[in-house]
């Protein structure tokens, strides 16, 4: 992939391998599900399993709250950080517990997630081996990275949600990838968390472009999903205190608001988007305390809700986000809160 680094830490070390790939089509990023009425996705934040958490209490929490939506959710979202020091056995731990609410489910990618004993690229080819069994109801997951393309990042693709032959949505998934480390061929020197780069951005408009011409010409709606916000987020905070009217979902407790950890390279997606008037909601995690959902330039910029206790939390700010997409477009969102000591766990 294009620019792709991966980083080895060792007291010693830190190995940088870059890889190069070929180009594909804009068709060949792309996925279908049945389009439902209201469509439901629950977006699930920043779960952070690893190998010496309390893993049934956690998959209890999460069974939790995915039943509390589960009856509403036609798309489960893992919004990035699934994993902090995991190995195989716990990543497949997870998929599998996801796999048994029979509901289909996605995943994006975040900064933690390479902090793993298992390579992204053998966590990539394990999700699409899942997805390959998708059709003959082995797994419920969606999810398709070509792992030899030559675009920034692990995950990178659409799934169409189909009525009538025809694009009714568009749910774009995109890796806004890990750490910067260094000087990368576009940017200038600059340490922080990885941005989504130059050639995603111009995935995403091809995309969008592709879409709409094989719809009949009509530009079709989505929502995108990805870890790390960019900087807009910041900036339509700091206009919504002067116009309130632009919040959809406010903050619960500003007092805990922490800022938005945004890298510091700005590759104007969110100008891109406005340009193209596709997207209308865009849905974040990372920082682990934010939950606000505002209405900028057009364009919904919304949190969701950090969904474990794993790294840092709020106690009361945790569980989940349901986002509704009506059947014209519009968005409409339900926060769902759970407490870890509704599980009445023995020792807890």
């Amino acid at each position: 992939m294009k620019n792709k680094k991966l980083f080895i830490f060792s007291p010693l070390l830190a190995l940088s391998l870059t890889s190069c790939g070929k180009t594909y089509e804009s068709k060949d990023y792309i996925l279908e599900l049945p389009w439902k009425d209201d469509f439901r996705i629950l977006q699930l934040n920043d779960i952070h399993i690893g190998n010496k958490d309390d893993q049934e209490l956690q998959f209890q929490y999460l069974d939790l709250v995915i039943n509390d939506a589960n009856a509403n959710a036609d798309l489960i979202v893992l919004n990035g950080d699934l994993f902090t020091f995991a190995d195989r056995s716990t990543a497949r731990r997870l998929f599998t517990f996801m796999d048994k609410h029979n509901t289909p489910w996605t995943v994006t990618f975040g900064n933690h997630d390479e902090q793993a004993y298992f390579s992204i690229d053998w966590l990539t080819g394990y999700l699409n081996d899942l997805n390959d069994k998708r059709a003959s109801g082995e797994s419920y997951c969606v999810f398709k990275d070509l792992q030899d393309d030559d675009i920034m990042g692990n995950c990178n693709f659409a799934i169409n949600l189909m009525k009538d032959g025809k694009v009714k949505e568009q749910v774009i998934l995109m890796d806004s990838n890990r750490y910067n480390f260094g000087k990368y061929e576009d940017y200038d020197s600059y340490t922080g968390y990885d941005c989504i780069h130059d050639e995603q951005v111009k995935w995403y408009e091809d995309m969008v472009n592709y879409t709409k011409a094989n719809n009949g010409g009509v530009t079709v709606p989505s929502v995108a999903f990805f870890h790390i916000p960019f900087p807009e987020f910041e900036t339509a905070w700091e206009e919504s205190k002067k116009d309130p009217s632009m919040i959809v979902i406010p903050q619960t407790d500003k007092s805990e608001y922490e800022g938005v950890a945004a890298p510091k390279i700005n590759t104007k997606l969110f100008d891109k988007m406005v340009e193209l008037r596709s997207t209308n909601g865009v849905f974040c995690a990372h920082d682990h305390k934010n939950n606000y959902a505002i209405e900028y330039k057009g364009i919904i910029l919304s949190y969701g809700v950090n969904s474990t206790d794993r790294v840092y939390w709020d106690e009361d700010l945790c569980g989940g986000q349901v986002n509704i997409i009506h059947n014209d477009g519009s968005l409409d969102f339900k926060q769902i809160f759970h407490s870890y000591d509704e599980l009445n766990k023995e020792g807890k």
